[in-house]
Parts: structure tokens; sequence; C-alpha cells
């Protein structure tokens, strides 16, 4: 159910016509429609792509730890730029994880609004707002991490193993504040719409 307002017009031929408001709400869905599709387009290249390049990092940096220790240990062989190797990797792991766990919003919650609140409107504006929120929250993350990219593109500073420029890894951070922002987009868009709906639900339709 939705409720649609119907204007009706005359024309210079006497013939009523309806005015733009279904059409324009018509429109409006397939926008929003457009606007997912591009979103699953997305989910299914990070499917396809970030997903095994965490586990094939989670194995390295697994592996990395046993060759370290075992060397060290029982070899008594140092190996040099085994850690900043490792530091970088940790890095691009936490941040890929972030996207994943915003695509699939699994990230950690605290909402006690369902616990208090059973009117499920309500639920959904405070998740709006909420959203809203993070949203300007993960706008000024994007800010700060293309910051400090730039700052390390004119420092030009690389690790003292093997130099790898310090950017490699910092960059991370703002490909994981670019994901997350739009993802919260996404939850925002459909937090709205899933409250249109229960007003839609409630409200018959008008002509």
């Amino acid at each position: 159910k939705f409720s649609v307002t119907l204007n009706w017009k005359i024309d210079s031929k006497g013939r009523v016509i309806a005015d733009s408001a279904l059409a324009l709400y018509i429109q409006r869905i397939k926008e929003l429609r457009d606007t997912m599709i591009i979103f699953k387009c997305i989910d299914w290249l990070l499917d396809r792509i970030i997903a095994p390049i965490v586990a094939i990092i989670g194995l390295f940096v697994a592996l990395s730890f046993v060759v370290g220790i075992t060397a060290r240990s029982f070899l008594g062989i140092p190996l040099f730029g085994v850690e900043e190797l490792v530091l970088i990797a940790v890095i691009w792991f936490y941040m890929l994880g972030a996207i994943l766990a915003s695509k699939n919003s699994a990230h950690l919650r605290a909402d006690f609004i369902p616990v208090v609140i059973k009117n499920e409107k309500v639920i959904l504006a405070f998740r709006i707002i909420a959203t809203v929120i993070s949203i300007l929250m993960a706008g000024l993350f994007v800010l700060w991490s293309n910051e400090l990219f730039q700052w390390a593109l004119q420092r030009s500073q690389t690790t003292p193993v093997f130099s790898i420029p310090m950017y490699v890894s910092q960059v991370s951070l703002l490909t994981a504040a670019l994901f997350m922002t739009l993802y919260l987009v996404r939850d925002l868009i459909n937090d709205i719409q899933a409250l249109c709906h229960k007003k839609d639900s409630s409200t018959p339709i008008q002509r």
C-alpha cells in the first residue's frame, strides 16, 4: 500500500488530466532502484576482489608471525623487515575488514532503542538520525585521512628496510573512509525508504 495524491487539471481541449505526482513518485522509485543496482555492483566487486585479498593478507600475517618466531627462537636467524611488512599488511587487513563490515552492516552496535521503544516508526527515525550523524563523522574521517595521505606524499617518507613509501599504508585509511561513507549513504536510503513504507502502509490512498 502507498499513498498518492492526484491533482486533476483540465487542459485547453477540456480533457481531464492527472498531475505529475504519480509520475514523479514512479520516477523516484526508479532512481532508487538504479542507485541500489549500483550498490549491488559494488558489492559484487567487493565480494570477488576485497574478500579474497583479506583472506590472503590474513594468511600472510599468520605465516609471517610463525616464520619470524621460528627463525629467531629455533634457528637464531633474525629476519629484518618482516615487521614493517606485517605492519602494512595488518593496517590494510583492518581497513578492508571495516569495508566488508560496512557492506554487510556487521559492525558493532550499541543500539538500545529497540529495547526501550516498540514503535517501529520511532525506531526507524532514531536509526536515520544515528546514520546521519555517522555520515557526518565519516565525512570528517575522509577529510582527515586525505590530509594525512597528502602530507605523506609531500614528505616522501619510506620504511627503513625495504624503503616502502609510508603512504602505501596510509592510503588504506582514505580508502576505508570513502567506502564506509558510501555504505552509510546506502543505509540512510534504505532507512528512509523503510520509514516511507511504514507511513504509506498506515495512510489510505487519497484521490
